[in-house]
């Protein structure tokens, strides 16, 4: 009896299933971006202090909820940087429907559209998230800029490693 068992397991982990996956994912609209408070906050941040680094924005956004500022995210420090991907996930967002845009020429920094700044200025930011950006600002800003540059140093490493070939290790970035 032991033995049909095992064969009819063997049988089934043969099979591969062709079938055909359906996956709902939400669609992702201007309406919906303007009425989700924590996507508001981060195109508040990134207007106010954009152009701005993902890394560093991330990193910004992390202070900010640690000085108290209720914007939602849940992070985690992963190798000594904040991380999440609710995060990640709201800035694809806003750069999907034409909020964000990344700016090659300032090293794919993160910055606000025409688009992004009507809809601040007709929605607003949640004022919790204001509040506490404006008493931290210039702290925040000062640490926006070093986190930009230390990034900017990392980039410009990489790309000098990979225009003289060298394949030697590399450090990664830690903020």
């Amino acid at each position: 009896m032991a033995r049909k068992k095992r064969e009819a397991k063997k049988e089934g982990e043969g099979e591969k299933s062709k079938e055909l996956k359906i996956i709902t994912v939400e669609v992702v609209t201007r309406d919906k971006v303007v009425k989700n408070p924590r996507q508001l906050a981060l195109l508040y941040i990134i207007d106010r202090l954009g152009p701005i680094h993902e890394r560093t924005l991330q990193h910004i956004v992390y202070e900010l909820q640690q000085k108290g500022a209720q914007i939602g995210y849940d992070f985690r420090i992963v190798a000594g940087v904040p991380y999440s991907p609710e995060f990640k996930n709201d800035l694809v967002a806003l750069t999907y429907v034409g909020f964000v845009e990344i700016n090659p020429r300032k090293n794919r920094r993160l910055q606000t559209t025409s688009d992004g700044k009507d809809a601040l200025e007709k929605h607003g930011a949640p004022k919790g998230v204001v509040e506490v950006l404006e008493k931290h600002y210039e702290e925040l800003r000062n640490l926006a800029s070093l986190t930009d540059w230390k990034v900017d140093e990392h980039l410009r490493r990489v790309k000098e490693l990979r225009s003289t070939g060298r394949r030697s290790q590399f450090p990664g970035l830690n903020i």
